[in-house]
């Protein structure tokens, strides 16, 4: 198990973490506090579970201290809100379609001081044809669909040149063999697959992907589309 202690051991490129550490044992308790499920892992295992993978999978993305990251389904707060906590000067839009859980983000956000938080209570489709669309240094999303179908709630919201990470387990190659079609539609390439430390999450990895270009217009489908028709194989 790991203690909440060991994550500025684990992560020493993380400046100020005498800020930091209270802001994510802080956001660990207002979770557990609030009457909105947003998970199903509690007691020893958060600390490795979500604080820990979060910050991985940050550092495995590139870990920008600038610019503006988009996470893609961020339930309670994984990564986005952590990753708002130890890099204050990048913008955060976390998109959540549950709009108790939206809500609570921007509740969240906003008792912890995290000024440059954004939460949007609406589906990825949705915000992929909004003001985020084509504007992410990053876009990262946690557990929330197959890679074809991931690939098109993400891709529209990076800008070109950005990058794009998806947390998987260990299905990830296999799903990244079935993105050929998806990526070609989307103007994405895969650049690199980068495992999680073993004392983190040894079964998990980040998929990461670079925007080539611009989504064409018809992307992203209209809500439900792209989970019930995901884009064919190449």
């Amino acid at each position: 198990m790991l203690a909440w202690e060991s994550l500025p051991e684990l992560f020493p490129r993380l400046a100020e973490p005498e800020r930091w550490l209270p802001l994510l044992r802080r956001h660990a308790r207002l979770l557990a506090e609030s009457p909105v499920q947003t998970t199903t892992v509690k007691g020893e295992m958060v600390v490795a579970r979500h604080y820990a993978e979060s910050l991985e999978a940050y550092r495995l993305s590139g870990a920008p201290e600038a610019g503006a990251v988009v996470d893609v389904g961020s339930g309670g707060g994984f990564p986005g809100l952590v990753i708002a906590a130890v890099a204050p000067e990048v913008e955060v839009h976390l998109v959540e379609a549950r709009r108790k859980r939206a809500g609570l983000l921007t509740e969240m956000a906003e008792a912890l001081g995290l000024a440059r938080v954004t939460a949007h209570g609406e589906r990825a489709e949705e915000a992929g044809r909004g003001a985020l669309r084509e504007r992410a240094d990053l876009v990262i999303a946690r557990a929330v669909a197959p890679l074809p179908v991931l690939l098109e709630y993400t891709a529209p919201l990076a800008a070109t040149g950005g990058t794009i990470a998806a947390v998987k387990g260990s299905r990830g190659e296999a799903e990244l063999a079935e993105a050929g079609g998806a990526l070609a539609t989307l103007n994405c390439e895969h650049t690199a697959t980068e495992q999680m430390r073993g004392e983190i999450a040894g079964q998990m990895r980040v998929l990461l992907f670079r925007k080539l270009g611009a989504t064409p217009s018809r992307y992203p489908r209209r809500p439900g589309m792209p989970e019930k028709r995901p884009l064919a194989a190449s």
